[in-house]
């Protein structure tokens, strides 16, 4: 058997037992039937054609074979990097924070709306976490659309005045559930995973938040939002 065939072989097997795995080692452990059922997650999404026309080089290889050491087909060096860059990624994927905009920049509830306007400004960010106090729970994510909303409502003979308002006066109740908190060994497929469950369900997800345990009272350690996903996907650092 080549060397090709035999690095071919060890990686689809490896793909193989992943699959089977994520299903829960059904009976038919068939692998396009597993890899069918495993589409709609991202880490598998994004590999699903590549892994199937693996699996018809991969019969080819094993079935039609003829004779020992001689085969019909044969993988070319780079498809068999391929399948091991994806073997290797499904072993060991890509953490969240890898991807996540560091550090988090958030505010109190009686932070000043004032305050957080200049940051806003000066970071070109759409939203910051709102936490009740220093090692307080966190009560929502404030939005650019958010003050602009309340502004609109505030206005008074031409002007808004803004003395004296703190963040808690914008915090809407919906705010602490457009947020999602995943802990640090957290993949960014689970991340993907939870924005496109998110939309499956009708709800607008505006940032995934990374702590330590994934608990929404720690710190956070960093902040995903759908428009870091974009930059992945176009080879984008997120931090640029």
């Amino acid at each position: 058997m080549s060397e090709l065939v035999k690095r071919f072989e060890m990686a689809f097997n490896q793909i193989h037992q992943t699959l089977k795995e994520m299903n829960g080692y059904p009976k038919n452990d068939n692998f396009v039937e597993l890899l069918q059922r495993s589409r709609d997650r991202s880490i598998i999404k994004e590999h699903f054609d590549a892994l199937r026309q693996y699996a018809k080089l991969r019969n080819a290889i094993v079935h039609e074979r003829v004779r020992d050491g001689y085969y019909i087909a044969s993988p070319h060096e780079e498809v068999v990097e391929e399948l091991e860059k994806i073997k290797q990624t499904l072993d060991q994927p890509p953490l969240a924070l890898d991807i996540a905009s560091r550090p988090v920049m958030f505010f109190y509830a009686d932070s000043e709306l004032l305050d957080v306007m200049k940051e806003f400004r000066e970071h070109r960010v759409s939203q910051f976490p709102i936490y009740e106090g220093p090692k307080g729970m966190f009560l929502g994510l404030l939005t650019d659309t958010a003050i602009v909303r309340w502004m609109s409502h505030n206005v008074v003979d031409g002007s808004v005045s803004m003395a004296g308002v703190t963040v808690n006066d914008l915090l809407e109740e919906e705010s602490m559930h457009e947020a999602v908190f995943l802990p640090e060994d957290e993949s960014v497929f689970e991340v993907e995973d939870v924005y496109e469950r998110s939309h499956a369900n009708g709800h607008k997800l505006k940032a995934v938040l990374i702590t330590e345990s994934g608990s929404r009272d720690e710190s956070p350690l960093g902040i995903v939002t759908a428009w870091d996903l974009i930059k992945v996907d176009a080879g984008v650092s997120a931090d640029e």
